[in-house]
């Protein structure tokens, strides 16, 4: 369960290097869309320079996404997402994504990450891997080129993922200075509603609704299960024992100690998350019936171990959200509808130079 569900832009090297629905910009058709140096510096996160090109790279992203959104309309940049406009909604976007790969590159300072050579290894091997996808390394770099990256910046992006781990893998390690503490951890898994839960599932699935015996087989068999788990000395353990016989889970072996999720997240049926509420730590349920079937739930103690990694990203969520940030006055005062419309004219112009 090792999701990155708190960041706002995916830290991840395949998805850097294949980008965002495979149509930003070249670094020439930043200077023309923009009019600025891709080099020239266009914020400061923290103390640290962020180039232009990295942020007309966010901003284009949030740009197509609002693109996308409205498939062969126009935009209508007039139009609010949570009261603000698409134009400063995508200012907001570009700036949050420049500001969390800058704040991964000062967290990678100041705890003493730097990439190693398996890392570079890796890198050129991804590297290959895409060349050899879109057919050669020159198609690659135009694809690149209308992402608005050279060879060098994306390599940067996808280097600050690898920065992101070896982070992460601090935050891991017992005594090093980024591991948390467990009641903190602890704090955050219940603030976010973690809970960890066993159930046996008996699904109702292959049994028409309609058949009250057929369901009533399913209930009597549920009802077996829970009898003979009130009667153990050891329910917690045998638990995992009559679930063997009894759960009609394919996957068990995948998750023997059961489940550790977020309440509302989809993982347990409704009438289920309702039932573990009430229960304690250790505690099990009757049988819970649910739109697919019966369930009995055993409540386990949180495992702090599978929440670890959505409160790492938390926080470095919350630094880059707090970072002191500057923006220079060019990237401030950009047209954002002008930029996407010279940045689209400029794309076609590249595409049909490529064609010919």
């Amino acid at each position: 369960m090792k999701g990155r569900a708190a960041l706002c832009l995916a830290l991840s090297a395949s998805l850097l290097m294949t980008a965002c629905g495979g149509e930003p910009s070249g670094e020439s058709i930043f200077r023309e869309a923009a009019g600025l140096s891709p080099d020239a510096a266009a914020l400061t996160v923290d103390g640290r320079e962020v180039p232009a090109w990295r942020y007309l790279y966010w901003l284009t992203y949030a740009c197509d996404y609002i693109a996308a959104s409205y498939g062969e309309e126009e935009i209508r940049w007039e139009d609010t997402v949570d009261g603000t406009d698409l134009e400063a909604y995508a200012r907001e976007q570009a700036l949050a994504g420049a500001a969390l790969y800058a704040t991964v590159e000062n967290w990678a300072e100041d705890y003493g990450c730097v990439l190693t050579d398996e890392d570079s290894a890796a890198m050129d091997r991804e590297w290959a891997a895409r060349a050899a996808q879109y057919g050669s390394e020159e198609a690659y770099l135009e694809v690149l080129a209308r992402m608005g990256l050279t060879r060098a910046e994306a390599e940067a992006l996808s280097a600050d993922a690898y920065l992101y781990q070896h982070l992460y893998d601090l935050f891991s390690t017992p005594e090093s200075d980024l591991y948390p503490a467990e009641r903190d951890l602890e704090a955050f898994a219940r603030e976010q509603g973690y809970l960890t839960v066993d159930h046996i599932w008996i699904s109702t699935a292959a049994a028409d609704p309609a058949d009250e015996e057929a369901v009533s087989a399913c209930r009597a068999r549920a009802e077996e299960a829970f009898s003979k788990l009130n009667g153990s000395p050891d329910p917690a353990n045998d638990f995992a024992v009559l679930a063997e016989t009894y759960s009609d889970e394919t996957d068990r072996d995948q998750h023997p100690k059961g489940y550790t999720c977020r309440l509302g997240d989809g993982t347990l049926p409704a009438a289920c998350e309702e039932a573990v509420q009430a229960l304690e730590e250790g505690q099990f349920s009757g049988v819970v019936e649910a739109e697919d079937g019966f369930y009995l739930l055993l409540r386990r103690p949180t495992d702090l171990e599978a929440a670890a990694p959505d409160y790492f990203d938390a926080l470095l969520q919350a630094a880059a959200d707090s970072a002191d940030i500057s923006l220079t006055q060019a990237c401030e005062s950009l047209d954002v509808s002008r930029f996407y419309e010279n940045l689209s004219a400029a794309r076609e112009a590249l595409a049909a130079e490529e064609e010919g």
